[in-house]
């Protein structure tokens, strides 16, 4: 087993045991795709510990913690020296706050599941650019895959078998609780919103579309496969994947023939007639005007969070500081009795404390940007992870965002050109000069 905790070095020459280098990283792609889809099948399955019902870890931690291991053995691991510091100054501060605020009520297990998903994010492997592009085809054909269950989702429901509920085929002592798997597309609607049935909620299948896109639209321009990607977002009634794509297309314009971008301007009348027809706008619209609105999945998600830091920040300074506490900030209800979790940075923030937070988002940042990655990838799996999927310690949403930019070391081939005139259905290849190797 090797793991090194240093600056990582440039892929090996050229002519250095090409066919072993080769090798190494086709193990990777295959462990990367593998777990991928052991994670997204069994995302709603937890591990029970202790007694009580909601005593449980997720599988997928388990899941990502033996591919690292199996990395580890290949020889294939390194941890960064950036991110091995950022990570002791989280884990020391946070530690102390949990010494300072020793009680009863105090989550260790909160505090001890949140350092384990961290350390996740010390860890890097190396590819070069065409490796990349492999595990990032594999990654679309699992989305291509879950796009199709979510299609599967609306058919039994049109020809009145209902929806395939998985809840009532996993023993409770194995499910992953606390999240709104089955539920309509509005208050008293008989349609149900799809959720690809191994999703957590509708929101996470339209999420993870939207991350589809965002790569297809970086690295391939596959007509055929945005076409499809594209309609299974919409046909997904989740808001947030769709603000997720939304947010990330001004990175993307670049990259779109400026041809398509006026194809797509002509065609949005066609496009909102259809989704009117539907009941798509109607939906939108009531989603936008859920911000301001008190009790709603909006308001919930994206302005109460918000609001918590703006009162910790000021508020008590020793809150401000050292935090309220691991656990201080537990899973709410809506008015409707739905259940929603506070964003990451939010309950970092308030329950650690402002010392803690800027360790803890400091590692995130460092981990999920830069070496390689395309920007846009870098961006849309960060905004998934810390504003859209609601929830801190779900580890799944920390192996998207490991597995598609923040645990991957991408050297790029500085002698292969490309450009958005490559042609459609082809892959598009790095940029030619800069340098071809990418530091932690």
């Amino acid at each position: 087993m090797t793991l090194t905790a240093d600056a990582f070095r440039p892929l090996p020459a050229a002519d250095a045991a090409p066919q072993a280098r080769a090798a190494d990283m086709d193990f990777v792609v295959k462990v990367f795709t593998i777990e991928m889809v052991i994670v997204v099948v069994t995302q709603k399955i937890a591990v029970p510990i202790g007694g009580a019902e909601t005593s449980q870890v997720a599988l997928a931690l388990l899941v990502h913690a033996g591919a690292l291991t199996l990395l580890a053995l290949r020889g294939l691991l390194r941890i960064s020296k950036h991110s091995l510091v950022l990570f002791c100054g989280f884990t020391f501060v946070a530690g102390f706050s949990a010494v300072v605020l020793a009680s009863p009520s105090y989550s260790v297990m909160s505090l001890l599941l949140l350092i384990i998903i961290s350390a996740f994010y010390l860890f890097r492997v190396q590819l070069d650019w065409e490796h990349y592009l492999k595990w990032l085809a594999n990654f679309q054909l699992i989305a291509v895959a879950a796009a199709g269950l979510l299609f599967f989702n609306w058919a039994t429901q049109f020809i009145g078998l209902g929806i395939v509920d998985l809840n009532s085929l996993i023993p409770r002592r194995l499910l992953y609780l606390h999240y709104n798997y089955i539920q309509p597309i509005h208050w008293g609607s008989p349609w149900m919103k799809p959720n690809a049935v191994f999703f957590l909620e509708t929101s996470h299948i339209s999420q993870f579309i939207a991350m589809a896109i965002v790569i297809e639209l970086t690295c391939f321009f596959r007509i055929r496969y945005l076409a499809f990607l594209g309609a299974a977002l919409l046909s997904s009634f989740g808001g947030t994947g769709m603000m997720t794509l939304a947010l990330t297309v001004p990175f993307l314009l670049g990259r779109v023939p400026r041809g398509l971008i006026f194809a797509g301007i002509l065609a949005l009348p066609i496009a909102y007639i259809g989704a009117s027809s539907i009941g798509l706008t109607s939906n939108i619209e009531s989603r936008i005007g859920e911000f301001g609105a008190r009790g709603t999945s909006g308001e919930m998600r994206f302005s109460r969070p918000a609001e918590a830091v703006v009162d910790a920040m000021f508020g008590d300074e020793t809150d401000l500081f050292i935090g309220k506490g691991a656990g201080s900030m537990p899973k709410g209800q809506s008015q409707l009795g739905a259940n929603f979790a506070w964003a990451p940075y939010s309950k970092v923030f308030v329950e650690y404390g402002i010392v803690a937070f800027a360790f803890w988002a400091l590692l995130i940042i460092t981990a999920m940007f830069g070496h390689g990655v395309p920007f846009a990838i870098s961006w849309v799996v960060f905004l998934q992870y810390q504003f859209m999927n609601g929830s801190l310690n779900v580890p799944l949403h920390t192996i998207y965002a490991m597995l598609l930019a923040g645990g991957v070391m991408v050297a790029r081939n500085a002698s292969r050109t490309a450009g958005p005139a490559g042609g459609f259905g082809q892959l598009r290849l790095p940029l030619a000069g800069g340098p071809a190797t990418a530091r932690a």
